[in-house]
């Protein structure tokens, strides 16, 4: 075997321990960058951002290990078809390829160390944003706590507002049924008054020998039916002052019973009496008497009593 030969196997063995050394140390770093990936990506899931990041630059270090790659295989080829008697030109290539190989993994080493300082950096914001959501949920929780105390307090002022509004309900229908009552009294006292002055009258006519008997215009006014019934103005003739009623005598009603007519919207108010002139099974014809305190309307209200008084 010649020394160019000798030289040249001499090459091909440190090339192959080189081409191996890389192979050891681009499998590490392959499974340990792998590894931390996988483990990034399994337990960080909230910073797919920043791995999506991580990862483009790991595509970038394979390529450039690919490069290496088919450098060293374009150097370990190009050193196989050297041919010649230059042994020095030879050697020279061979250790340029084999620094090449060097400064490529020192590079490569370096890139490695870079994203594990980045995925420890990672590591550590995930972990300050897993501490900031925990306060947050604190912070949210203590929100729907509050939520849950004013939703009790509004509860309890709407159940003290409806209570309210009940009894201001209640309220306004003592108040209708007083201002009926009172309108009562206040048309009752007004017929008393006239009978008064009519029985004066007639003791008057009496005295001086003028007239047979004393006047009965408005003896025995009221008259109600002995059941106490209500009902509703139906019909009303403005000309001749009558109007139906929806009582008739099935209802208790008999010609000549007297009935309470009062409205209660928009505003309440005592109406005066009528007298049933004419009474069928479900209705009946009333005419005023005396004085209404405003003209009859269909829907007003018609009774044998109000509150209870006669």
């Amino acid at each position: 075997m010649t020394a160019v030969g000798k030289i040249l196997v001499f090459f091909n063995l440190v090339f192959s321990l080189a081409v191996g050394a890389f192979a050891v140390l681009d499998y590490t770093a392959r499974t340990h960058w792998a590894d931390g990936y996988k483990r990034l990506e399994a337990r960080y899931q909230m910073e797919s951002a920043s791995n999506a990041t991580y990862r483009a630059e790991a595509e970038k270090l394979l390529a450039e290990r690919k490069l290496l790659n088919e450098k060293l295989a374009a150097g370990a080829g190009k050193a196989a078809e050297i041919k010649g008697d230059n042994t020095e030109d030879v050697a020279k290539q061979v250790v340029k390829a084999l620094d090449d190989a060097q400064n490529t993994i020192k590079n490569q080493k370096r890139d490695i160390d870079q994203l594990t300082e980045k995925l420890t950096s990672s590591r550590q914001a995930v972990a300050q944003k897993d501490t900031a959501a925990d306060a947050h949920k604190e912070t949210a929780q203590r929100y729907q706590d509050d939520t849950n105390k004013l939703r009790e307090t509004l509860k309890e002022e709407m159940k003290k507002n409806y209570e309210l509004v009940v009894e201001k309900n209640g309220l306004r229908d003592k108040k209708v049924a007083a201002e009926i009552q009172a309108a009562t009294l206040m048309e009752t006292n007004r017929d008393l008054e006239l009978r008064y002055r009519e029985t004066l009258r007639d003791l008057a006519r009496l005295k001086s020998g003028i007239g047979g008997g004393v006047a009965s215009g408005r003896t025995g006014q009221n008259n109600p039916p002995p059941e106490n019934v209500e009902g509703l103005v139906k019909f009303t003739d403005a000309a001749s002052r009558l109007m139906t009623i929806t009582l008739g005598s099935d209802a208790g009603l008999a010609k000549g019973n007297t009935m309470e007519v009062f409205r209660l919207s928009p505003t309440p108010r005592y109406l005066g009496k009528v007298r049933i002139v004419e009474v069928s099974a479900n209705q009946a014809v009333a005419e005023p008497v005396g004085r209404m305190t405003a003209p009859v309307q269909a829907g007003d209200k018609v009774a044998s009593r109000i509150m209870g008084n006669n």
